[in-house]
């Protein structure tokens, strides 16, 4: 009983961040599973901002999404490149992102900056990654389970845990002295 009381908040912790992410992912599967057999609005709009940057280089790049295929293909004038999958729309790496700050729950106000600056910051990073994901399928296409299996799921991660260690450091920092565990101190 003395380890729960000394470890009370990690728990905590541990319970409302699993707790969010278990509804929040369960509901972002019912939201995929309303799609089906389609891809979901949110996947095509990423692939839609995928192939609007890329057509600024190659006006040939075109995206072909299809209310019969969860894949919407991503095709030049040489053939398909990529398929984009729900997977890669990155609300899954926001999911996580934002089970974090609510668990880790500071200020109200600071807590909604970091979740819109967050998810903004996620998702430009993601569109990023799709858009080079294209350019290594199209020029070094056998690296391309590397680089999307593991170098740009590491970046996006890494960036993730950048914005989690600011937050936590700016929380501790404006948490008053008599909030803080002494422990800590």
């Amino acid at each position: 009983m003395n380890l729960l009381k000394e470890n009370k908040n990690a728990i905590l912790f541990l319970l409302v961040f699993v707790g969010l992410y278990v509804i929040l992912n369960t509901l972002y599967g019912l939201y995929i599973r309303h799609a089906l057999p389609g891809s979901d609005v949110f996947t095509r709009v990423v692939t839609g901002q995928v192939v609007w940057f890329l057509s600024l280089f190659d006006p040939s790049v075109v995206y072909y999404p299809s209310a019969l295929s969860e894949y919407i293909p991503v095709a030049n004038d040489h053939g398909i490149t990529i398929n984009v999958f729900e997977g890669c729309n990155g609300l899954n790496v926001m999911i996580v992102y934002v089970s974090f700050l609510l668990a880790f729950s500071g200020p109200r106000r600071e807590l909604i900056k970091f979740v819109l600056v967050g998810v903004v910051a996620i998702h430009a990073i993601n569109l990023l990654r799709v858009g080079l994901l294209y350019g290594v399928a199209l020029y070094f296409p056998q690296q391309l389970y590397f680089f999307h299996k593991y170098f740009f799921t590491g970046m996006i991660y890494l960036m993730v845990f950048v914005l989690w260690f600011h937050w936590v450091k700016r929380v501790r920092a404006e948490r008053p002295v008599n909030e803080a565990n002494p422990k800590e101190l």
